[in-house]
């Protein structure tokens, strides 16, 4: 099952049986929709490039695990939409190329606005790739948008790292009614 709705509970009065229609419809069961949460997980498969000092939103080619259908591969590719209303716990990370100079950033932003502790920084590596994480709650109602921001002043464009076990990706997740 995918696709739930959010459980609303039962309005019945006292002294009405609880019917099996009533227990297996969707209004009811809130274990259903609990066992079948909102998820979805997005990695990027192709490098981007990231202007210096300029926020990025971070486009997602690839789909891991999408239940209720909130990205899409092509449209919007760096959003995650919420199809149920809730709580959601957001997790982003950019993996930057190598490159030692400056400053990479990563952030949470909810409707194109930046989610208060949904921030990630680290110093730029020219031995490594630098990679950074941002995680916070996100309350959404549906139609709202999350996305992984990029930014970075390295001086030039710098790509993002994929392949070899690198890459960007974010993971969305309903925790919370």
């Amino acid at each position: 099952m995918t696709g739930l709705a959010v459980p609303v509970p039962a309005s019945e009065i006292p002294g009405n049986f609880i019917t099996g229609a009533l227990w297996n419809s969707n209004v009811y069961n809130g274990l259903t929709f609990l066992l079948n949460r909102p998820l979805c997980s997005v990695w990027q498969n192709a490098a981007q490039s990231i202007p210096n000092a300029t926020n990025t939103s971070i486009s997602f080619d690839s789909t891991n695990l999408d239940t209720y259908g909130g990205h899409s591969n092509v449209t919007n590719s760096s959003r995650y939409t919420a199809q149920a209303p809730g709580w959601y716990w957001v997790y982003g990370n950019i993996s930057y190329s190598t490159n030692g100079t400056g400053i990479r950033t990563a952030a949470i932003t909810k409707n194109g606005s930046t989610v208060n502790g949904g921030f990630g920084s680290n110093i730029g590596n020219s031995a490594y790739y630098t990679t950074v994480s941002a995680a916070v709650p996100v309350l959404m109602a549906v139609g709202d948008y999350v996305e992984t921001v990029a930014y970075q002043f390295s001086g030039a464009a710098l790509n993002t790292a994929v392949g070899g076990g690198q890459g960007s990706g974010m993971v969305v997740w309903f925790i919370h009614a």
